[in-house]
């Protein structure tokens, strides 16, 4: 699984539950390895973290829009997963 996001989204809130993060019950917002679901492998997103078949990209400077369009983002993400 590939998971992409970064700071400068804009749009997606928090930006870093494009990386499977979320805000906890007083809104900080927890990484993806406190959450529930992670802890007890729910969907097995734990298990491929584990097997490293989780692969995650944070990426500074990307508004929203731009991430499909984005020539850096295309040939160091998108393609090398693509080929």
């Amino acid at each position: 699984m590939v998971l992409i996001g970064g700071p400068n989204d804009g749009l997606i809130r928090p930006w870093q539950s494009s990386l499977f993060g979320f805000y906890d019950e007083n809104e900080i917002v927890q990484d993806m390895k406190k959450q529930q679901y992670f802890i007890k492998d729910s969907f097995g997103l734990r298990t491929m973290y584990e097997q490293n078949r989780l692969f995650m990209y944070n990426i500074k400077g990307i508004v929203h829009k731009q991430w499909v369009r984005n020539p850096d983002v295309i040939k160091g993400v998108f393609m090398k997963w693509l080929n």
